[in-house]
């Protein structure tokens, strides 16, 4: 079973994913809930008690990141539990998403990216 508790923080949203992210309705959970957040320049998913996590849940997380990506928005990864890191790792994903390894260096990152993103890089006059 997969429960995720949203925390929204200006336009940041932290998603901490508790259980198992599997095939099954657990996928289907945590697509709608980052779904969910069309509003927030990033998402942030806090994987520190996720217990498991199969073929299918790292499907996911790739089809999140190029969704998130496609949208202009940004998908960072939280405090992935050992065995997450090592699939990660595995599957050289670990090269493609943004990992945190806490809360404080992932919102300081949003936070700096978004104050990149609204400087104008050259100004007509």
């Amino acid at each position: 079973m997969l429960t995720t508790d949203i925390e929204r923080k200006g336009s940041t949203t932290v998603l901490r994913c508790e259980g198992r992210i599997v095939v099954g309705e657990e996928l289907s959970k945590l697509r709608d809930a980052v779904l969910c957040e069309l509003d927030k320049q990033t998402i942030v998913l806090d994987l520190a008690a996720v217990k498991a996590i199969d073929g299918s849940g790292i499907g996911l997380l790739v089809f999140l990141q190029g969704w998130t990506r496609a949208g202009g928005m940004e998908l960072k990864l939280m405090n992935p539990t050992q065995h997450v890191r090592e699939l990660l790792k595995l599957t050289d994903l670990d090269s493609v998403f943004e990992i945190f390894f806490s809360e404080d260096a992932a919102l300081r990152h949003a936070a700096v990216a978004r104050a990149t993103d609204e400087t104008a890089a050259y100004q007509c006059d």
